[in-house]
């Protein structure tokens, strides 16, 4: 009886076969310690057989010897490599590419097979076939040649555009050995792989997008199309009423009341801020509020500090055990982390946060509505006009709301920032922000005053669309600290007063964000970009809505029904 190991020759062409059918084409090479492995161990298992055959054979139980089925890929599969690859690096010599996964695997399978033979296994040894079938009365049950034959595969190069190299794994290796001569003999069509440049990828996206023909949502074009005169009536006495009413009064005495017993020795007072407070707001709006404890008012911090985020986890505690406040949630990711709650004795829900810049944004808002009183009427429609066209995931009502102050300081309706802060004596900081500025009539700033009706309202929110529509957002910010056009995106931190620049040269990590696709600033906190979150889809999206809606509202001469048709 011959051992199984050492006398390969009638069954290796057929192993062979049958494994290139289950395999796939792989150019590779093998580190030479791979290499030197694998031949030491198959002489030391060659020997240790020749040792072994004899006890194997009288020692093995019959229940080892009963019949089964076997396939050995690695005897023969292991020397037919190691000589490929001899030829291939004689021929080449180290011009091949490394496979690294392949590596990994044959370095696992010499590893797992020299601790297989730490632990002195027994040898398969092959009896003579019986018939046909090539069934053994005992030990293995080969297949036979004749079976493994008939499977054959035809292997394919794809860098040759599929061509049929051959079916054997002779011709695919000198195939990739010679690097693919004749790359197409076949005569298949050609289709290189060719990468588009930036402007054709833009082009593109234009393109799709142009074909998707996003229009406006049934909300809005009613909202649009309808009377203008209905919208005031119904929106304009509501936000007005609600900048002061007295629940504000009872929120902030169950605030303090609440909050006052956790911090007994600081200081605590309560700030009110918001759409609520500057009049732009309706009833279901959300009333923000800047809890300051130990007097932080003045403290900046970009992103919450960890004192900030404990003293709001320890609020926290306090509302869920409370029978008049009833969480809702808890956001400490944001920028300016905030508790979202119900006050249940008003149903009025509250942003709660620990930063002051809301509530010194919204004084300047405030003065800014009162000064110019069509200014709060173009924001309430433009408001209702974004959540109807579902674009306040991430344009907010803040972003917005400076977006139309820009436009009418491009108007000559309301004075730039900056002139409203350095004509200021004294100059109030939180950080290195001033959030005070001079609180000037429409004379002295040399302004005029817009009569608030309905047919100029409508013709200032007709520009104002157009206007945005076509805005250049990939050049130039929209700058209410300056106020004035064309501010460019490259130039804008250089022209930033010291304040900035000085902040900037600190914290290098917390400059304004210019690399978005849309960039509104912050005229208070002057390294805020108030729509960073806007992704290039809902600019683009917020342009083709502002330029349907301008064309819309243009079109007067037509009835609601001829016009909606």
């Amino acid at each position: 009886m011959h051992p199984y190991w050492l006398e390969k020759p009638l069954y290796s062409n057929a192993e062979r076969q049958y494994y290139e059918s289950a395999g796939k084409t792989i150019t590779l090479v093998v580190a030479d310690s791979i290499i030197k492995k694998t031949k030491r161990i198959t002489k030391a298992m060659a020997e240790k057989e020749k040792e072994n055959e004899h006890e194997n054979q009288q020692n093995a139980p019959q229940s080892q010897q009963s019949s089964f089925l076997y396939l050995n890929p690695l005897t023969m599969e292991a020397n037919f490599f190691l000589q490929t690859l001899e030829d291939v690096t004689r021929t080449h010599g180290n011009q091949l590419q490394l496979d690294p996964h392949l590596t990994k695997l044959l370095e696992s399978i010499v590893v797992g097979i020299e601790k297989y033979l730490d632990g002195n296994p027994t040898y398969i040894g092959a009896n003579e076939t019986n018939g046909e079938s090539g069934n053994t009365e005992s030990g293995v049950n080969f297949v036979l040649p004749a079976e493994l034959s008939k499977i054959k595969r035809t292997f394919s190069c794809t860098a040759c555009t599929n061509r049929i190299v051959g079916t054997t794994i002779n011709k695919a290796v000198a195939h990739l050995a010679e690097r693919h001569p004749n790359p197409n003999p076949n005569n298949q069509p050609q289709n290189p792989t060719q990468h588009p440049t930036r402007q054709e990828k833009k082009r593109a996206q234009v393109e799709a997008r142009a074909k998707l023909n996003i229009q406006l949502p049934k909300k809005a074009k009613s909202l649009i199309l309808g009377e203008m005169t209905n919208v005031f009536k119904d929106k304009y006495p509501v936000a007005d009423k609600l900048k002061v009413i007295p629940e504000y009064d009872q929120i902030e005495q169950d605030l303090c009341l609440l909050l006052a017993p956790v911090f007994p020795k600081q200081q605590m007072r309560v700030y009110k801020f918001g759409s609520r407070i500057t009049g732009i707001g309706t009833r279901s709006s959300d009333l923000d509020v800047f809890v300051d404890i130990g007097n932080t008012f003045h403290i900046f911090e970009h992103r919450a500090s960890k004192t900030t985020i404990a003293k709001l986890r320890t609020m926290r505690m306090k509302f869920v055990n409370s029978n008049h406040w009833r969480i809702i949630s808890v956001i400490e990711q944001a920028r300016v982390p905030i508790i979202k709650t119900c006050h249940l004795p008003t149903g009025i829900e509250c942003d709660i946060c620990l930063n002051s810049l809301g509530f010194c944004n919204t004084n300047l808002l405030k003065y800014l509505f009162e000064l110019q009183p069509i200014a709060q009427y173009m924001c309430i429609y433009v408001k209702n006009w974004l959540e109807r066209c579902k674009l306040t995931e991430q344009i907010t009502t803040y972003s917005i709301t400076l977006m139309l102050i820009y436009f009418l300081q491009l108007e000559k309706l309301l004075p730039p920032i900056n002139v409203l802060q350095d004509d200021q004596g004294f100059k109030q900081m939180v950080g290195p922000w001033i959030v005070n500025f001079a609180q000037k009539s429409l004379s002295e700033l040399g302004l005029q005053s817009v009569e608030v009706t309905v047919p100029v309202v409508k013709k200032y929110l007709k520009a104002f669309f157009s206007y945005y529509a076509t805005f250049k957002y990939d050049r130039f910010l929209v700058c209410p600290y300056y106020g004035i056009p064309d501010v460019d995106l490259l130039l804008i931190e250089k022209s930033l007063p010291g304040r900035y620049s000085n902040y900037a040269q600190e914290n290098p990590d917390c400059t304004l964000q210019l690399r978005k696709p849309m960039v509104v600033h912050d005229p208070i906190q002057l390294n805020h970009n108030v729509t960073k979150a806007v992704t290039r889809n809902g600019l683009q999206t917020f342009v083709d809505y502002c330029q349907q809606t301008s064309a819309l509202l243009g079109d007067s001469g037509q009835n609601w029904r001829q016009r909606n048709a």
